[in-house]
């Protein structure tokens, strides 16, 4: 298959969302990977819009950091979105540890270095990956670590700090999350990615993660309140100082663990240094910019995110005062793990309607094919930009008020 300057191959690997191709640019037979929305995804705006801004820091970091993975340019392919990556020949660490290889305590520490010099520029730069395990996590047959998918990321990018995502749902992969992740997603810092690389490292030293399970309510409380067990129980021979910058990375409160990620290398260094007589090895990511001057004397509060308006609840019983709108959008409807606003009545649909800014500065109310309906006025709607003081309902019953 062509498309535009890109011939597209075989598949690579295909997810929930996208699906990554083998590609080549044509003028010079570059290898490139192709990473194709699915048809699904690509019609729901929010996983749209998602995956654009996925392209925009992948963009923005991979060329300044060699342990990023770099998005070229956005594409289309088929009339979807598209983005094209930095070809990585090598394996995920997850298909290493299916093989049934474990790492070294050594190759471990080496690997979660270069993983941190990476996660202390993103950063730097206001980019929390949210996302950090094993299957994003790609090794060069030269040892090189290379981070993928920063399609959840939060991130305050550009002289503006423009906003580029927001944590609309549960974004992420249960057992790596931090849980904080769990209970509050709007709120988490940097230090939810260094708890994410505590599981990751746990998992490379004894090809098991500390909480697994059918993901959903039972595995979110283990996670939430059980402690975990020492590594050293799994891999009586891993070494303490090891386990101990395990345990301290995955501890329940953020405050207890480490701070900044060039805090987490050098402990990770101090421990290599004790593993061997060669002393610390350095990462293979050479230095770029500053990245190891992330180092906070206090934890700063992430930037307040923009507002789009908000919705008033005009029958007072689900939500009270103003609900804020931010930029990945509001769902209202009756799942209760699916939608911002959650409606107890039947006759609301699943996932009914969805309040979505666009770039413009419009916000769009969207009626997500339902039978009830979604009304404005008197008039049926099924995409429709509001204005302020703008009453819209669901179902014929349940009334909000759009203000800006």
């Amino acid at each position: 298959m062509i498309a535009g300057k890109y011939r597209i191959g075989r598949k690579l690997a295909s997810g929930g969302m996208a699906t990554v191709f083998r590609g080549v640019y044509r003028p010079t037979g570059m290898p490139v990977a192709i990473k194709v929305l699915n048809s699904d995804s690509s019609d729901d705006e929010v996983l749209a819009y998602r995956f654009q801004q996925e392209a925009r820091i992948q963009n923005i970091l991979g060329r300044h950091h060699p342990a990023i993975v770099t998005c070229y340019e956005p594409i289309e392919v088929d009339g979807r979105p598209a983005m094209v990556l930095e070809y990585v020949p090598g394996q995920a660490l997850s298909d290493i540890l299916d093989d049934d290889e474990l790492f070294s305590p050594a190759e471990a520490i080496d690997i979660a270095v270069q993983v941190l010099s990476a996660l202390a520029y993103a950063h730097h730069h206001g980019v929390i990956h949210r996302d950090i395990k094993s299957d994003n996590i790609l090794l060069t047959p030269e040892g090189q670590v290379k981070i993928a998918d920063f399609g959840v990321a939060r991130a305050e990018i550009g002289a503006a700090h423009h906003r580029l995502t927001e944590a609309r749902d549960l974004v992420g992969t249960i057992v790596y999350m931090a849980p904080e992740q769990l209970t509050s997603p709007r709120t988490v810092d940097h230090r939810a990615d260094l708890y994410s690389l505590g599981i990751t490292l746990y998992e490379l030293v004894t090809g098991e993660v500390p909480f697994d399970g059918e993901e959903g309510y039972p595995l979110m409380k283990r996670i939430e309140m059980e402690e975990p067990a020492d590594p050293r129980t799994l891999e009586a021979d891993l070494p303490s100082c090891l386990a101990e910058i395990i345990l301290r990375a995955i501890h329940k409160e953020p405050d207890d663990r480490y701070y900044s990620a060039p805090e987490m290398t050098a402990a990770l260094l101090r421990c290599r240094e004790e593993l061997t007589e060669e002393g610390p090895r350095r990462s293979n990511v050479p230095p770029i910019g500053d990245p190891g001057g992330f180092q906070p004397s206090e934890p700063q509060p992430l930037p307040e995110p923009r507002s789009f308006g908000w919705l008033e609840d005009l029958s007072g019983r689900l939500v009270p005062g103003r609900i804020l709108i931010r930029r990945a959008g509001m769902k209202l409807g009756r799942h209760p793990d699916r939608c911002d606003i959650v409606i107890p009545d039947e006759t609301v649909a699943l996932e009914h309607a969805l309040v979505l800014p666009l770039e413009s500065g419009e916000v769009l109310l969207i009626d997500l094919n339902t039978d009830p309906g979604t009304t404005l006025g008197d008039d049926p709607v099924t995409r429709r930009p509001l204005v302020s003081e703008d009453e819209f309902v669901l179902a014929g019953r349940w009334s909000f008020r759009f203000c800006r």
